[in-house]
């Protein structure tokens, strides 16, 4: 036990959510602790401490409980309540592309699938570095699986791919995406991907007329 008195969860809480509330982190840390000292299975009280221990920088632990929240209340039916945690866990760790397709997932079990895309491309938004491009190139994968032919995410994936070298698939990818983008302004942004793919004096031609 941490301390002589008889426990009492209701003012632990109170304790640990007023320490949060005024910003002392460490203290609000040290006394959700205590209450998942008699039930780590406490997924409310884990979904309160995840946040904090990440701004300690204690990842490991802040995983550890953005996980057993969100599966949880996931287990007691409360899917947005844990795609709420997931979200926050996704942010935090935005490498740890399990969160953004957990919460597409379930978004995709509860009938939004345009929410399930927005999630995987807000993911994809937060890998930007190069070392991340294969991980991005995994979450636009799975938008256009969800939405065949989404034109952003088309041509991101296919620069992605050309800049890792993967002309094939690249190539096959906007060849179509052009058949279904019609004319116009769409069409040219299709066709400078082709032309920044393979240059050519044609390539130039077909981006300038956009045919």
């Amino acid at each position: 036990m941490f301390w002589n008195k008889t426990y009492d969860r209701g003012s632990a809480l109170a304790t640990a959510d007023k320490a949060r509330a005024r910003g002392r982190v460490r203290k609000a840390v040290r006394w959700y602790r205590k209450v998942l000292a008699e039930n780590d299975a406490d997924h409310s009280v884990h979904a309160r401490l995840a946040p904090l221990l990440a701004k300690l920088k204690r990842w490991d632990e802040a995983r550890k409980s953005f996980d057993k929240a969100a599966h949880g209340f996931l287990a007691a039916g409360f899917a947005p309540k844990a795609i709420a945690i997931w979200t926050v866990a996704a942010q935090t760790f935005p490498e740890q592309v399990e969160y953004w397709e957990r919460i597409a997932n379930e978004q995709v079990k509860l009938g939004k699938r345009a929410d399930a895309v927005l999630v995987l491309l807000q993911g994809r938004s937060m890998l930007t570095k190069n070392r991340q491009r294969p991980l991005a190139a995994l979450l636009l994968r799975q938008v256009l699986e969800l939405q065949p032919g989404h034109i952003e995410a088309s041509l991101d994936l296919a620069e992605l791919l050309r800049l890792d070298g993967v002309r094939d698939e690249a190539k096959r990818l906007l060849n179509s995406l052009l058949v279904r983008v019609g004319t116009g302004r769409m069409r040219r942004r299709v066709r400078f991907a082709q032309l920044r793919l393979e240059p050519s004096l044609r390539g130039a031609l077909n981006w300038a007329f956009a045919r």
